[in-house]
């Protein structure tokens, strides 16, 4: 099946290949540079302002839009000089309306195979021209760019910029947090996720998608981390306790336990912990939550209803962990056990 990326260029945006080609990205609208956009960056960078180009709706399919010299790229080791005029090329076609999508490409793969400090600095002033009513497009392109290189250096740079530059646009926005996403796909970038929210500040937008980064890819000590971002009791403190309902690794369950049975059991740490427990969907956090029922008075019955309704929502561990274990535990509250074995007959 052909894929057809579309160019909305009169006074609008460039839809270039970056996400598309990759997989990554197919509800973004636009991502983008358009003629008066590389006008201004070409100024920033050169001090020469190319010729404006004007361009109605063109369909480009999956196959490169060559230059004029239809240049071939494919298959090409770049040096470091021919990466920057790689680089250098794909400007002067986004000025004109034009994307080749083997530039692209080969960009990426230079980049995620060898640092470019000139290319890098230019991506570093052109993420500072905010993205403005569809006619600069530099944050939205370059946000979503970086995060497909996705090496230490181009998430360095996405963290960034996000954590100083204005960014207003609401495609630039999106895309974002798209690249947030896309690099918490993994735990390589968790240290550097952790890094930024401690130097985001509490009303920086992307706050939460980098707390919520951090908590998807959790192991021990980054859960840790998060704990000691909640009782440090700042105005980060509650979107760190939020993004813990984003934890799946069953092996920090153990850890949860201890935060259920050494603090208060009012206390919002606490409440986080089962909550997490019960949005985990797996078999051992299943299994501590009941343990954990067993020990509570009959005035937590509606709230343990709430845990293991969401908790059988999540996962059909939820059901065998009520089948082998409950019948197991003693019960302070028979009420308790009864809301639990109510849910399970619901089964």
């Amino acid at each position: 099946m052909k894929k057809q990326f579309t160019m909305a260029l009169t006074g609008c945006a460039v839809l270039v290949a970056i996400y598309f080609s990759t997989g990554t990205g197919s509800k973004i609208q636009s991502n983008t540079q358009t003629a008066a956009d590389m006008s201004r960056v070409n100024e920033a960078i050169s001090h020469e302002s190319p010729a404006s180009a004007q361009v109605e709706g063109v369909n480009i399919e999956a196959k490169p839009i060559n230059s004029p010299a239809n240049k071939q790229t494919k298959n090409t080791v770049l040096s470091p000089a021919a990466t920057y005029a790689n680089w250098t090329e794909m400007k002067e076609l986004l000025a004109k309306g034009e994307v080749n999508i083997e530039f692209e490409k080969q960009l990426i793969d230079s980049l995620r195979k060898t640092s470019n400090p000139q290319v890098y600095e230019e991506f570093k002033q052109l993420l500072k021209v905010t993205d403005s009513n569809l006619n600069t497009r530099n944050q939205e392109y370059l946000l979503s760019l970086l995060a497909v290189i996705n090496t230490e250096e181009s998430v360095s740079l996405l963290l960034k910029t996000l954590e100083n530059e204005k960014i207003t646009d609401s495609n630039a926005i999106y895309v974002a947090k798209k690249s947030l996403q896309q690099i918490a796909q993994s735990v390589a970038h968790i240290d550097q996720l952790e890094a930024s929210f401690k130097t985001m500040s509490s009303d920086n937008q992307f706050l939460a998608d980098v707390a919520n980064g951090i908590a998807k890819n959790a192991a021990e000590q980054n859960l840790d981390f998060l704990v000691a971002q909640v009782d440090a009791a700042n105005d980060k403190s509650p979107i760190a306790m939020a993004s813990m309902s984003n934890i799946t690794n069953e092996r920090l369950v153990p850890q949860l336990q201890r935060l259920i049975n050494t603090r208060d059991a009012q206390s919002d740490l606490s409440i986080a912990s089962l909550n997490t427990l019960a949005t985990m969907g797996q078999y051992e956090a299943a299994v501590a939550l009941i343990q954990w029922s067993a020990q509570q008075s009959v005035s937590s019955k509606a709230f343990v209803g709430e845990l293991f309704s969401t908790a059988v929502q999540r996962s059909p561990s939820t059901y065998r962990a009520i089948e082998k274990q409950l019948n197991r535990q003693q019960f302070t509250s028979t009420e308790i056990k009864l809301v639990i074995e109510d849910i399970y007959s619901k089964k």
